[in-house]
C-alpha cells in the first residue's frame, strides 16, 4: 500500500495535536500568504507522485501543455513528494500558512482536510461542470460540497483462475450474478478440499498498518448490513460496528481463519502471490492487474470477478487521489482554472492507465483499451458505477479506519467479538465528541459562501 501505482494512500489517523494546530491558526504564516499574493501569476502545485514514473509524466505533460497556452491565466510550478512522506509534508505546511494553492489529497482524506481548513471547495462553474460529467466516485466530497475532482477511480475485486473454477464446478461470478454467501463458502471448501493451497483465499489480513482494513473489509461489512459508523450525522458508531449484523460479519471472518481459507500472517504482496499460484482466490484492489501483467504466465486465464453479496449486495469501495484547492491560494480563479485543464481526457487517458485505474470520464475509458467495451477491465467501470459505496465522508474516518483494523485484527485472532466491537465504538464516538462533533467552523463557512 506504498505506492500509487498499486492503489490509493492509505491513511492513518492524525493526533489531535496538528488537528488543533491547524484548525485554530490565524496569525501564523502572513508573511507567506502576503508572498505567495505578491505572486499570484505563479501557481505551485504539490504531488505525491515522486518516484512513481508513469503517471508523473503525464502531470509534467499536463503543466507542460498549460503553461505553453496562450489561454493560461498563470505559470504553473510542479513540486513533487514521495507518497510516504507528502501527507507530512501538507500539514506541516498547513500549520506554517505555506501551502501552496494547488495540493492532490487522497479521497478519504478530503473530508478531513476540509475540516482542518487546508482545502476550500471548488467554485468555479465551468470546473463543476466537468466533475459532472466524470464517475461519482471521482469526486471528493464533504458536507454537500466538492473539494476534489480525480482523473480516475480505483476499487476491488475477486480474482480466479477460470480453469480452477471449471475443474472443481465454480460459477464465474458477474456483475448481474455475484456470488451469494453460501455460493463463496461453497467455493472455498471445494478450493481447500482441493488441496492444492495450504490457504486458498487471500485477502490482505496481514496488511495491518495502513487502511486497508476499513478500505477493503468496510464493504463486506456494509454488505452483511452494518457499517464503520452511522452515516445520518457520522456522529457516532453505535449500532452500525457493534450491532448484530457487524457481530455476524466478524464471526465469517474469524471462521475464514478457523476453517483454514485463510491466514492471518499473508503475503506482503497479495497480486504477486496470486500470479505465482500461491492462494486459489485472491481478494484484492484492481491495480493487481499490473502485477499480473508482469508476472503471471497464465493472465489469460484470470478472471476478475465483483465481491460477494453477502445480503445487502455486493458492496465495493471508491475513489482516489484526487486534486485540491488550498483555503490561502491567493488566486483561486488561476487555480482552478489550471485544474479543469488537467482533467481533460487526453490526459485522464494515459495518467489512468500508468496505473491501471479506472479512467474519469467515458470518452477517456474508450481511450485504454482495458476499460473499454469488452476490456479485461471493463467489469470494474460496471463495479465503479453499480456497487461502489464511498467510505464514510468525516473528518474521523482516519481514525475509524486506524480502530477497526486494531479491531478486527484481534477478532480473527481471537478476541471476544462484542466485547471488541463496543471497545471499538467507545474509541469511535470519544474522538467524535473530542472534537465537538467534527462540525465545520464557522469561519470557513463564512468564507467558502463569500467565494461562491
Amino acid at each position: 500500500m506504498s505506492s500509487s501505482r498499486k492503489r490509493p494512500m492509505l491513511v492513518r489517523a492524525a493526533t489531535g495535536l496538528v488537528i488543533l494546530g491547524i484548525v485554530t491558526m490565524s496569525g501564523c504564516g502572513e508573511a507567506a500568504r502576503a508572498a505567495a499574493s505578491a505572486n499570484a501569476d505563479e501557481i505551485t502545485v504539490w504531488s505525491h507522485l515522486a518516484g512513481n514514473d508513469g503517471e508523473l509524466a503525464v502531470v509534467k505533460q499536463i503543466v507542460k501543455d498549460y503553461n505553453a497556452s496562450p489561454d493560461k491565466k498563470a505559470t504553473i510550478k510542479l513540486e513533487t513528494f514521495p507518497q510516504a512522506s507528502y501527507n507530512t509534508s501538507v500539514i506541516s505546511a498547513a500549520t506554517g500558512g505555506s501551502l501552496p494553492c494547488v495540493v492532490d489529497v487522497d479521497q478519504p482524506n478530503v473530508p478531513y482536510w476540509a475540516w482542518a481548513n487546508i482545502i476550500t471547495p471548488f467554485t468555479e462553474k465551468q470546473l463543476l461542470a466537468r466533475g459532472d460529467q466524470l464517475l461519482p466516485s471521482s469526486s471528493g466530497k464533504w458536507n454537500g460540497k466538492v473539494y476534489g475532482f480525480s482523473n480516475y477511480d480505483a476499487t476491488v475485486g475477486l480474482f480466479a483462475r477460470r480453469s480452477v473454477l471449471k475443474k472443481l464446478g465454480i460459477r464465474v461470478a458477474t456483475i448481474d450474478r455475484p456470488w451469494s454467501k453460501s455460493e463463496m463458502e461453497d467455493a472455498l471448501a471445494k478450493l481447500k478440499d482441493s488441496g492444492e493451497w495450504r490457504y486458498p483465499f487471500e485477502m490482505g489480513t496481514a496488511d495491518t498498518t495502513s487502511e486497508w482494513y476499513a478500505y477493503g473489509f468496510g464493504p463486506i461489512l456494509q454488505s452483511f448490513g452494518g457499517d464503520l459508523i452511522n452515516r445520518n450525522g457520522y456522529q457516532s458508531a453505535d449500532g452500525e460496528l457493534n450491532g448484530k449484523k457487524a457481530v455476524e460479519f466478524s464471526q465469517w471472518m474469524r471462521n475464514l481463519v478457523q476453517q483454514g481459507y485463510i491466514t492471518t500472517k499473508g503475503a506482503s504482496d497479495t497480486g504477486l502471490d496470486f500470479a505465482n499460484n500461491k492462494s486459489g482466490l485472491l481478494y484484492g484492489g484492481m491495480w493487481v492487474w499490473s502485477t499480473f501483467q508482469k508476472y503471471a504466465k497464465d493472465i489469460d486465464d484470470i478472471v476478475a470477478m465483483p465481491m460477494t453479496d453477502f445480503g445487502q449486495g455486493s458492496i465495493s469501495p471508491g475513489g482516489s487521489w484526487e486534486i485540491a484547492l488550498s483555503k490561502t491560494c491567493a488566486n483561486k480563479a488561476a487555480a482552478q482554472d489550471y485544474i479543469r485543464f488537467s482533467l481533460q481526457d487526453k490526459y485522464m487517458a494515459p495518467i489512468s492507465k500508468a496505473g491501471m485505474n479506472i479512467p474519469a470520464s467515458q470518452a477517456a475509458r474508450d481511450m485504454v483499451p482495458e476499460f473499454s467495451a469488452g476490456g479485461v477491465m471493463e467489469i470494474f467501470v460496471e463495479i465503479s458505477k453499480r456497487n461502489v459505496k464511498m467510505r464514510p465522508e468525516t473528518p474521523a474516518y482516519s481514525f475509524i479506519s486506524v480502530e477497526f483494523a486494531k479491531t478486527m485484527n484481534d477478532i480473527i485472532n481471537g478476541a471476544d467479538i462484542q466485547a471488541s466491537l463496543d471497545k471499538a465504538v467507545n474509541h469511535i464516538d470519544g474522538n467524535i465528541k473530542g472534537a465537538d462533533g467534527y462540525q465545520a467552523s464557522t469561519d470557513a463557512t463564512a468564507e467558502d459562501k463569500d467565494q461562491s
